[in-house]
């Protein structure tokens, strides 16, 4: 996965600042410093129980700084608070910096903080927005969650994997709250406690517009990790959110859905690692980018809905493996599903998969130099690419694949793997082209395309069927694939052929 870090620079309080001022100063210096270092997260150590979590491929402060006016200090007050135990809940100003510990949090673990999260969230929302510091410590939070919402221009951040919120019980809530604009939560661990509540409460509940969830763990989650209902301009990003209670009924680490009948738009969920479950998204005009997703339990390790819900998305360079199971939907789990029309599914990887490697059902979709080997693995008859139609409206036509790979690196004797390199549903697709493509060395025929339709491979035929079959539109949006710096060299050279 290819990273794209950002530093974190956050102001720090000035030099007219009493006493107890300097000790605000000190723990926000703590926490820059903790977050300009990015760093591969091998070890986690947290929870009550002391028990070690291995996490992959985190990133630890490259969050972007919550924005601050000219009274982010720490106030007196809230000095104040903090030697009288948080009895005083101090007026502050936009922008402030607090520690919630000022407003009577512990954080060992055993005493119950929420009602100190409440508090310190309510007087930043009061104030008009500001940052709520999460200082190191494990901080017991109630089984409704933090019902005080992190805010428009409210940002709750951590010092990264030592400051642990953990639910006391199966939730009633999510446990922390999300709706506004202009929010954050960064650098913070969620222990959902591997609980499993009687609905759908996820550890992070999202929703409004330009927010940003980033350098979070979110672990042992019951159902869900984060939720997002639509929104504008939000992103997820370098987050590590684990599911270790395998499960075939509906559960994810990303779910984002609609709100009514607005969808997201322009998201970005991005260089996250998913263990246990993926990523299911509704919106459009989006980004799903460089996500690692690994043993997904339901449906597949990216899932996107059907046009109506999800169009014109850029899928690229994630990988999805492992995914094991017959699920509740009776299908078998793949690496991706991705039913979202006019969409760019570029350099993703899928394999080690129970069902099919890349399902393509949405029309008019570029799939271009992605890997799928290896999958099917319980199943027979399963291929790296997949051609599905649903409907009139749902279904692949009008795709086309360029310089994509499928094959099995199995032996024979071996576990049942990845039979066709390609096939496709019956239904009634049409005006799918294949140009470039290495469809062989898999483990069912030496023949590079298998169509339950009976049509046949088009790859030889590469420019004349592509100039007589595809619209001046995917040519334009083929041109602009081709200028992609990170295209693949093979590919490009198709697409340049092809513009000749």
């Amino acid at each position: 996965m290819k990273f794209a870090e950002e530093a974190l620079a956050c102001e720090t309080p000035s030099d007219r600042i009493s006493e107890h001022k300097q000790k605000g100063q000190q723990m926000v210096a703590k926490l820059v410093s903790c977050c300009v270092r990015a760093h591969r997260l091998p070890v986690f150590i947290g929870c009550a129980a002391s028990v070690l979590i291995a996490l992959e491929t985190l990133a630890w402060g490259a969050g972007s700084p919550p924005t601050q006016s000219s009274a982010g200090n720490i106030q007196d007050d809230v000095a104040q608070s903090a030697n009288t135990g948080g009895a005083v809940s101090p007026v502050l100003q936009k922008g402030a910096h607090i520690d919630v510990k000022s407003y009577g949090a512990v954080g060992d673990g055993v005493t119950d903080d929420t009602p100190a999260f409440n508090a310190a969230l309510k007087s930043l929302a009061d104030a008009g927005g500001g940052t709520c510091l999460v200082a190191k410590g494990t901080y017991l939070i109630s089984v409704s969650g933090i019902t005080s919402r992190v805010t428009s221009d409210v940002h709750l951040v951590g010092e990264g994997r030592e400051s642990i919120l953990k639910i006391a019980a199966a939730p009633t809530g999510p446990m922390i709250r999300g709706d506004g604009n202009d929010w954050s939560v960064q650098n913070l661990v969620v222990d959902m406690g591997d609980f499993i509540p009687k609905t759908r409460h996820p550890a992070i509940d999202c929703r409004g517009d330009n927010w940003r969830i980033a350098n979070c763990a979110v672990l042992r989650i019951g159902i869900i990790g984060i939720t997002v209902s639509g929104g504008n301009n939000w992103t997820i990003e370098k987050n590590y959110i684990s599911k270790t209670v395998p499960a075939q009924t509906l559960n994810a680490s990303i779910l984002v859905t609609k709100r009514g009948e607005t969808r997201a738009t322009n998201a970005r969920i991005a260089d996250n690692v998913c263990i246990g479950s993926g990523i299911m998204f509704w919106g459009f005009n989006s980004t799903i980018a460089r996500n690692r997703v690994t043993g997904a339990g339901f449906g597949s390790g990216i899932f996107t809905g059907v046009p109506t819900n999800a169009h014109t998305l850029q899928i690229r360079d994630n990988i999805c493996s492992g995914g094991r199971g017959f699920d509740v939907n009776r299908t078998w789990v793949s690496g991706f599903e991705l039913w979202s029309s006019d969409s760019v599914v570029q350099g993703n990887v899928a394999y080690d998969n129970d069902g099919g490697g890349i399902i393509i059902g949405g029309q008019n979709c570029v799939v271009i130099a992605n890997n799928s080997y290896d999958n099917g693995v319980h199943v027979p008859n399963r291929a790296g690419f997949v051609a599905r139609f649903k409907s009139q409206s749902e279904n692949a036509s009008g795709s086309v694949f360029i310089g994509n790979l499928a094959h099995n690196t199995r032996s024979s004797g071996r576990s049942t793997t990845q039979t066709y390199g390609y096939s496709e549903q019956n239904g009634g697709l049409h005006d799918i082209v294949h140009i470039g493509n290495d469809y062989n060395g898999n483990r069912g025929r030496p023949a590079d395309y298998h169509s339950t339709a009976g049509q046949r491979n088009v790859a030889a035929d590469q420019g004349r069927m592509f100039q007589a079959r595809v619209s001046p539109e995917m040519k334009m949006k083929l041109r602009a694939v081709a200028q992609d710096a990170e295209l693949t060299g093979a590919a490009r050279r198709v697409l340049n052929d092809l513009d000749q």
